[in-house]
């Protein structure tokens, strides 16, 4: 239903309300960008990019306030506000000027012809031809990167030939056959097989979470680049059916609480006793788990990744990206670049990495600190999850942080990919900000454990758990949809309610629709008795 909703707003056209096709088309266009290769092909070449914000030079101009008024709405462009990619070497003459005096220059003469004023407000490069066909020499870190490649490539041919060449032998180790090529293949695409028939439909959850989140974060570049024509892109975020794409930003924090209750359900149902030495087991084989692949992505996005390819708008989108990685490699292999410098983002999806294993690193001290109250390790649960809803409620609105609805809606921050969104970096990708999604897996984690092995034969509350799988997924692309609603709401008070509780709603609502499908692919009865017990205690959160 979500896909189908999705493909049908894409499809649905959006017309700009009060604003006729003449007007339109006076006003100046919002990006522009001359021939690259052409400009800096040529000895004396220089090309710049960047963006102009336009005042008037002289009262009235028509121009300027139908620019302005068509900017009002939060969907559009601000059309005051021009990006620029020209060959300045071809506009501006006046050689002997710095570069960015020089694009100045060409941008006032080109505002001063439409009776305005042009101030740089952000230059993102100035490349001549010698930049461009310079060669430049390995540095330390680009070789290091080399040189874990190397040895990757070695433990794979190692490991590899050891597998082929203990295959048959019983006493192969099996940690030496860990970087086989061929038994990785094997793993990959062999049936899943698991003990508990139950919690599958956890893995597929997950596979189509990851499916929908790839295809909003593609979408997303595209407002990032300098499009020909932009207005189309803002009749897609202006459809109210595209609401369940805005605001589904909570998706993410799914997995946060998926990873918590799998921590608290596998150490729970161990029967060995677990302590220090048991943390550090699972401490260590997330990081080992998740370091390789991790690091490998963001040494090469601080190393080579801006040489791979060039064009106006290549620097721009990777060069400080790049900057960044190398600058902040090291937190992100201590899994803290969401605490350090949490405005930079290297890789903006790399966030979500950090927090996993520190909600992880949380759930399981809970998880043994809790294990010693029994049962009324729940109560103590739900105590916590509701204090942490009301520790970000206060933190938002000391903070004026707001929920992604009220800056993801707005098509300016889409472009820059939430740059100067303080909400992003300091809530959105922080710990107490997934804080409710952790302890909300736990409680999952140990209703499971603690209610098996019972049974629940009422007949009418089995009516309620089928009811439920039906209603899930239309009950929360509805609390998505609310948004097209909440959005105009602009009370301190209220924003920072909203922030607080509109992921916890959702990880509530998610966790019911997780319970209600184990249900339903399960003979068990423990999973009708847990959907009994998460019922009650929403009920008296909510009561």
């Amino acid at each position: 239903m979500l896909v189908s909703l999705c493909l049908l707003a894409a499809l649905i056209e959006v017309k700009a309300a009060d604003f006729n096709g003449e007007d339109y088309w006076l006003l100046p266009r919002l990006f522009d960008l001359d021939n690259y290769d052409e400009c800096l092909s040529h000895p004396d070449g220089l090309y710049c990019l960047g963006s102009f914000h336009l005042t008037p030079a002289e009262q009235p101009n028509h121009v300027y306030d139908l620019m302005t008024n068509y900017s009002k709405e939060l969907y559009r462009f601000n059309r005051t506000v021009i990006r620029r990619g020209w060959c300045v070497s071809v506009r501006e003459s006046n050689v002997t000027a710095e570069p960015m005096n020089r694009f100045e220059h060409c941008a006032a003469e080109w505002a001063r012809s439409r009776r305005m004023r042009a101030r740089l407000l952000r230059l993102e490069y100035c490349k001549s031809h010698s930049d461009v066909h310079a060669t430049r020499s390995p540095d330390k870190s680009e070789l290091a990167f080399l040189i874990a490649i190397a040895a990757i490539i070695l433990l794979n041919a190692a490991s590899t030939a050891y597998d082929y060449a203990t295959r048959n032998n019983e006493k192969k180790i099996a940690l030496l056959a860990t970087w086989s090529v061929v038994a990785n293949w094997r793993q990959l695409v062999e049936p899943y097989k698991s003990q508990q028939k139950s919690l599958q439909v956890v893995h597929g959850i997950k596979v189509i979470a990851c499916a929908c989140i790839c295809i909003v974060h593609s979408a997303i570049l595209l407002y990032s680049l300098f499009l020909y024509e932009p207005r189309e892109m803002e009749q897609v975020i202006a459809n109210p059916l595209t609401m369940t794409i805005q605001n589904s930003t909570t998706v993410v924090h799914m997995f946060i609480v998926l990873s918590s209750f799998l921590t608290a359900h596998n150490l729970l149902r161990s029967d060995k006793q677990f302590g220090f030495g048991t943390f550090l087991r699972l401490l260590a084989k997330r990081i080992i788990r998740l370091s390789p692949v991790c690091l490998l992505v963001i040494g090469f996005a601080g190393t080579w990744w801006p040489r791979v390819s060039d064009g106006p708008l290549w620097p721009a989108a990777v060069a400080e990206q790049s900057k960044i990685c190398r600058e902040k490699f090291w937190s992100h292999a201590l899994f803290i670049n969401n605490l350090v410098e949490p405005d930079k983002f290297c890789l903006l999806p790399t966030w979500y990495i950090a927090v996993d294993m520190q909600m992880s690193i949380l759930a399981a001290i809970l998880t043994m600190i809790l294990a010693k109250f029994s049962k009324k390790a729940v109560p103590i649960l739900v105590i916590l999850f509701i204090g942490a809803i009301v520790l970000n409620a206060g933190l938002a609105y000391i903070h004026e942080w707001k929920s992604m609805l009220y800056f993801a809606t707005v098509t300016e921050n889409v472009h820059t990919l939430f740059r100067d969104i303080p909400s992003l970096g300091h809530f959105y990708m922080s710990p107490w900000g997934s804080l409710p999604a952790c302890i909300a897996g736990l409680t999952v984690g140990h209703l499971v454990h603690f209610t098996e092995g019972e049974t629940l034969g009422n007949t009418h509350k089995r009516r309620l758990h089928k009811l439920f799988y039906i209603l899930c997924i239309p009950i929360l692309v509805g609390w998505s949809m609310l948004g097209n609603y909440f959005q105009h709401i602009r009370h301190p008070i209220f924003v920072a309610a909203y922030a607080a509780l509109e992921r916890s709603f959702f990880q509530i609502m998610c966790i019911l629709a997780c319970i209600a499908l184990a249900i339903i692919n399960t003979t068990g009865w423990r999973y009708h008795n847990l959907f009994h017990l998460s019922t009650g205690i929403v009920i008296d959160f909510v009561g």
